[in-house]
């Protein structure tokens, strides 16, 4: 790959380079990914876990009580979906952690290829 030489009011003509393209091989990740990755590794995020959804009326939002039941669209086994960004990155059952709940992952969900 070889760029054009061009000359500019602001400064001296740029000189034509050339580039080799980089090659990975199969199965190998390249240095600056697994820089990226450990510079990322310490980012606090926000996960979602979502046991279903329901639809409603929004008259019958306003009516609801303590007590009130909201039929959801998930089966009752059903793994909850954990949500980053509004993606399903993996899914799990729920579970006792102490005193409070926690998901026990069962699945960890392929990227969607573009």
């Amino acid at each position: 790959m070889t760029t054009e030489s061009t000359a500019t009011s602001s400064g001296p003509a740029m000189q034509p380079v050339e580039l080799t393209p980089v090659k990975h091989q199969p199965g190998q990740v390249p240095a600056a990914s697994a820089l990226t990755m450990a510079a990322l590794a310490g980012v606090r995020t926000k996960l979602t876990l979502v046991a279903g959804h329901a639809m409603s009326t929004v008259g019958d939002i306003m009516t609801l009580k303590e007590g009130g039941i909201l039929k959801l669209d998930t089966e009752l086994n059903a793994p909850f979906d954990i949500v980053l960004n509004d993606t399903v990155i993996a899914r799990g059952e729920l579970v006792a952690v102490g005193d409070h709940f926690g998901v026990c992952v069962t699945q960890i969900v392929a990227p969607a290829t573009k």
